[in-house]
C-alpha cells in the first residue's frame, strides 16, 4: 500500500502543477503516507498546511503554535518596536511565508523515495505555493485559543490572485492579523510566498 501511494505523488510530481486539484491530491497522499507511518506528528508545519486546505478552523496544537509564535513576536514589539520583519524568531516568518510547510514536504517525502527534485525547484515550487493560495483562499485560518499572554485570536487569509498581482506582481499574499488580547486591537502583516 505504501508503495502504490508513493508512486502516485511520483506521478503527480512528474507534472507540472496547472490546478488546485493536484495540489490538494498531492497534500492528501502525502498527509495518508504520513498518517501509515505515525511520521505525521513530526511535520507541523506541513500539517498545519495540509489541515489549513481542509478545515475552515484550526484549534489544534499546531493552531496553538502559531498563537504563541504572534504571542512571542508581541511580547518583543512591546519591548523594543521591533516589526515582524525584524522579529529574530525565525519560526514564525517560515511559518508565515511557508518555508517551514515546503521544508517538511520535502523532509516528509523523500524518507518514502519520492522524489522531491521538483519540489526543490523554485520555479516548481511557485507554481504549487500559488495554486496552494488558491485553496486556501476559499477556507481563511482561524487560530483561538487562551493560554496566550497577549495575543487571543490569529487569522490568515490568501488574497485572491489578481489582488496580489495588483500590487506584488507574481507573488502570492497571505494577510496574518493578530488581536490583542484584551484590547480587542487587531493588527496585520502580509507575507509574500
Amino acid at each position: 500500500m505504501r508503495q502504490d501511494i508513493v508512486a502516485k505523488i511520483n506521478r503527480e510530481l512528474d507534472q507540472q502543477i496547472l490546478s488546485e486539484r493536484q495540489v490538494v491530491y498531492i497534500l492528501v497522499e502525502a498527509r495518508k503516507l504520513l498518517e501509515q507511518n505515525n511520521a505525521l506528528t513530526n511535520f507541523r508545519a506541513f500539517k498545519l498546511c495540509a489541515d489549513w486546505a481542509v478545515h475552515p478552523k484550526l484549534r489544534g496544537p499546531d493552531a496553538q503554535t502559531v498563537l504563541k509564535y504572534f504571542d512571542e513576536f508581541e511580547a518583543h514589539h512591546q519591548r523594543s518596536g521591533a516589526t515582524v520583519s525584524e522579529f529574530s524568531l525565525q519560526p514564525l516568518n517560515d511559518v508565515m511565508s511557508h518555508k517551514a510547510f515546503r521544508k517538511d514536504l520535502m523532509e516528509a517525502l523523500s524518507q518514502y523515495q519520492v522524489n522531491i527534485s521538483r519540489l526543490a525547484s523554485e520555479e516548481y515550487w511557485q507554481s504549487f505555493v500559488q495554486h496552494y493560495t488558491s485553496v486556501i483562499q476559499d477556507c481563511p485560518l482561524e487560530a483561538v485559543g487562551s493560554n496566550t499572554h497577549l495575543v487571543s485570536h490569529v487569522s490568515a487569509l490568501a488574497w485572491p490572485k489578481e489582488m496580489a498581482d495588483s500590487t506584488y506582481p507574481g507573488k502570492r499574499v497571505i494577510q496574518w492579523n493578530w488581536t490583542l488580547r484584551g484590547t480587542g486591537q487587531m493588527k496585520l502583516v502580509c507575507a509574500l510566498v
